[in-house]
């Protein structure tokens, strides 16, 4: 089977920012029980693809049990962008393997960001890190990432059969099987058990095995 189109996840994929970002919630929350911190660390680093807005308004409602409106959260998620602004803007989060595999074959297949990232935010990095020209659209948050996929299916008329979407967390996935295209776990082992489970679903090791034009052997029910 090979893929026309490819849908990148962003953070854990092609940039690595997560423990950046950790910290930075930690900044944020201030000074919280360690029992909440806790609750929260695991939270933040099993729940990739989630926006930094859903993952606030769950430490306050699910965790703390202190409910805020959607404008302290927002507040909150422009008080953490300018936390985490001067770690975030480094070439040194990028994930040098996958840029190489995106630099050799972006002329020959439409790349897409698919990301749970602040959009705004999101653009200005990629064109910090001089990415932006690699891929046909890079699109963040809001909407959430199954809503950006979607649209992205009806803007380009593009056939879900001919797409897959690597990422590196299960909700990347749940977009994907939303959306009726293909999935390829990258960079967290615990995507291994999907295959198992669900077709059209496989994982990716390295890209320096991985082949566009025939990826057959990276789905378990091919």
């Amino acid at each position: 089977m090979d893929f026309k189109i490819v849908v990148w996840d962003f953070d854990g994929v092609i940039f690595d920012s997560m423990h950046l970002k950790c910290a930075g919630y930690q900044r944020l929350f201030g000074d919280v029980s360690a029992q909440a911190w806790q609750a929260f660390e695991q939270y933040h680093y099993s729940s990739g693809g989630i926006s930094r807005g859903e993952k606030i308004d769950y430490f306050y409602r699910h965790i703390l049990g202190t409910p805020l409106d959607a404008h302290q959260v927002d507040a909150l998620v422009l008080e953490f962008g300018k936390i985490i602004a001067k770690e975030l803007f480094s070439k040194s989060h990028l994930n040098t393997e996958v840029l190489g595999f995106i630099q050799a074959h972006y002329q020959y297949y439409p790349f897409h960001v698919a990301s749970a990232a602040l959009h705004t935010e999101l653009q200005l990095l990629c064109e910090f890190l001089e990415i932006t020209s690699y891929f046909k659209s890079i699109e963040g948050s809001p909407p959430a990432k199954v809503k950006v996929v979607a649209r992205l299916i009806e803007q380009h008329a593009y056939v879900p059969e001919q797409m897959v979407l690597i990422g590196d967390s299960h909700n990347d996935y749940l977009c994907a099987r939303e959306n009726g295209i293909a999935f390829l776990g990258y960079n967290n082992p615990a995507l291994k058990t999907l295959i198992k489970s669900a077709g059209r679903v496989g994982y990716i090791e390295s890209f320096k095995a991985f082949n566009l034009q025939d990826c057959a052997a990276f789905f378990a029910n091919q």
